[in-house]
């Protein structure tokens, strides 16, 4: 018995690519709270704590790795399933 994808190879495509532009800029705005960058920190309406604020945002980033790496699997997975092994 095959297994299908569980979703569409075009939505598993706009997936990882969003995905992992989310983690690139999650990524980013963590760096600049955990380096305590002006533009994050400067204001008197910013948080107190960057490294704080950078932990959650590194998380964040780990998550949409997970639904990069997902989304990457549905589409190896939509990929190979067209092989007719004979």
């Amino acid at each position: 018995m095959a297994l299908r994808p569980l979703v569409h190879p075009g939505l598993a495509g706009c997936c990882t690519v969003l995905s992992l532009f989310g983690v690139l800029i999650l990524a980013i705005i963590g760096l600049g709270f955990a380096s305590n960058w002006e533009a994050f920190m400067g204001s008197t309406g910013d948080p107190a704590d960057g490294a704080a604020v950078a932990t959650t945002c590194y998380v964040a980033a780990l998550v949409f790795a997970g639904f990069a790496f997902f989304c990457g699997c549905q589409l190896g997975h939509a990929r190979y399933s067209r092989i007719a092994l004979d």
